[in-house]
């Protein structure tokens, strides 16, 4: 059922894709611990078993606070990366109209992972002697010895990343490499759809279920538009990515869909919640994912396809407004009523162990 994924890989490249890679290093402000220097303090440590059995691990030499900007940057990197490509041959794969922004993304990072190098160069004697007589340190200042040379540091730490296009290593299509690189191209698709299921997974996990007054597992009522933020994430990363599989634009076209038919400002609740766990049920599974692109693509139209979904869906709530006054009549077809659906998301959703709280307190839907 599915084209191939990246047509022409044996045309020289991954058309429409660069690759990005990371080269950043860090300086762990740590040395060895030997016993030998615990010795004066310590003589009964005389008796440890031998460094061929074990070890005393290691002691910070330097305040962690003043490294710890480092691998702040360094994981900001790695995130805009992961929220703009796909890993691609040890590498992230970035569509094309993404480059510059993530370009310059890090560039922006790099500049402020210097400018810290640069003031952690210029005070480093002060920071290491502060750090020394510190007061919870003062009685181990014999341990904080052989510092290395702010130089030595400066050399150590170090923000640099690479873009190249990657293409077949040989001129042959059908030569047992270029199959090999193939299959690695082809990956992509799957680490696209694997990216979307967990977000998608998470959006259910972590923001439509909450705990009750008693610690139980239960369904929110409502939630807010912050929530919506997995689906927004894999909406754009399906536009970024069309162009690998016939299969992954209409997937964008049917995340756009539900965006728009929801509330734009206020809580999300009654149908649209429904629309929101459909959508998140459908995308938690590559399989069914794929199943939801065949659907628009044999229907012609995404809003279509998601009606198709709602039908077979067994989570569908009515909101606790409609639930008082009746529903609309256009849609007592489409809507069940809340017993009906929470007895279905109960069964549809399991829950094994209670989630942490995310910092809102959760309404719930009295049936359950």
């Amino acid at each position: 059922m599915n084209a191939p994924v990246v047509p022409n890989i044996k045309q020289a490249q991954a058309t429409g894709i660069v690759c990005v890679a990371l080269e950043i290093h860090l300086w762990s402000g740590r040395k060895r611990l030997r016993k030998e220097n615990l010795l004066a303090k310590n003589p009964e440590l005389a008796h440890l078993p031998p460094e061929s059995l074990a070890t005393l691990g290691s002691i910070k030499i330097a305040d962690p606070d003043d490294l710890a900007p480092f691998l702040k940057y360094k994981r900001e990197a790695e995130k805009l990366l992961k929220l703009n490509g796909l890993p691609l041959l040890g590498t992230v794969g970035i569509p094309e109209g993404k480059v510059d922004r993530v370009y310059k993304g890090l560039l922006e990072i790099k500049q402020k992972f210097d400018e810290h190098a640069q003031k952690l160069y210029r005070d480093f004697d002060a920071r290491i002697t502060d750090w020394r007589e510190r007061i919870d340190n003062q009685a181990w200042q014999h341990l904080i010895t052989d510092i290395p040379t702010p130089e030595y540091v400066a050399g150590r730490l170090a923000f640099g990343f690479h873009l190249c296009r990657v293409s077949a290593p040989s001129t042959d299509e059908f030569s047992e490499v270029n199959k090999h690189y193939g299959h690695q191209i082809t990956g992509l698709k799957g680490e696209l759809f694997d990216e979307a299921a967990e977000e998608a997974r998470t959006l259910m996990e972590k923001y439509l279920l909450g705990k009750d007054a008693h610690g139980a597992v239960r369904k929110r009522e409502k939630i807010t538009q912050k929530t919506l933020g997995p689906l927004r994430r894999i909406g754009a990363k399906f536009k970024s990515f069309s162009f690998l599989d016939h299969t992954v634009e209409p997937l964008a076209q049917i995340v756009d869909h539900v965006l728009g038919i929801l509330p734009q400002e206020g809580p999300i609740e009654g149908v649209h919640l429904m629309h929101v766990w459909t959508l998140a049920k459908t995308l938690s599974n590559s399989a069914t994912a794929l199943q939801a692109a065949h659907l628009v693509m044999d229907s012609g139209a995404a809003n279509l396809a998601f009606e198709a979904l709602l039908v077979s869906a067994p989570e569908q709530v009515t909101s606790p407004a409609q639930q008082a006054s009746g529903p609309a009549p256009e849609s007592v077809a489409k809507q069940r009523t809340a017993q009906e659906a929470d007895s279905a998301l109960d069964e549809q959703v399991p829950v094994q162990q209670p989630i942490a709280n995310d910092g809102f307190e959760p309404e719930f839907v009295g049936l359950f």
